[in-house]
């Protein structure tokens, strides 16, 4: 598998030739936020640059097989790397390598650790590789 950062002044190309498949990988986790965002706000944080997006592609045909979208958040005393978006298949074959990449991201910009949100079926995947779940987020909406 390789993973690849898309570059800002790759985006709008790479938006024409694969927004497509990538939404199909980002549009669970991003339904998971329950209304906070849909697609084409993700899209946009990533445009302006607020956000960013990693693709993994299968190195046998090329097709996309998952994607990720971070973000920097700053908190008044911690930098960290924030994975907001974390959707695909054949994790097996990535997760590890995006978790040294992620790192290696976070600690190249300062920040100190990296979280994610998403679904409590992360942990699994992610406490063989050193995270520990240090909290979860459970809400109640007013409609």
């Amino acid at each position: 598998m390789k993973i690849s950062l898309v570059l800002p002044d790759m985006l709008k190309s790479f938006y024409d030739e694969n927004w497509e498949e990538v939404s199909g990988h980002l549009q669970s986790p991003v339904e998971q936020s329950r209304g906070r965002y849909q697609l084409e706000d993700v899209f946009h944080s990533i445009y302006k640059g607020d956000y960013h997006l990693w693709v993994v592609f299968s190195e046998e045909d090329t097709n996309i097989v998952a994607a990720a979208v971070t973000g920097f958040t700053d908190y008044p005393r911690k930098r960290m790397l924030t994975c907001h978006f974390l959707g695909g298949s054949r994790m097996d074959e990535w997760v590890e390598d995006m978790d040294e990449i992620f790192e290696r991201w976070a600690r190249d910009h300062g920040a100190k650790g990296i979280e994610l949100t998403g679904r409590k079926g992360w942990g699994k995947a992610l406490d063989k590789l050193g995270w520990k779940q240090s909290f979860f987020v459970t809400e109640k909406n007013y409609e």
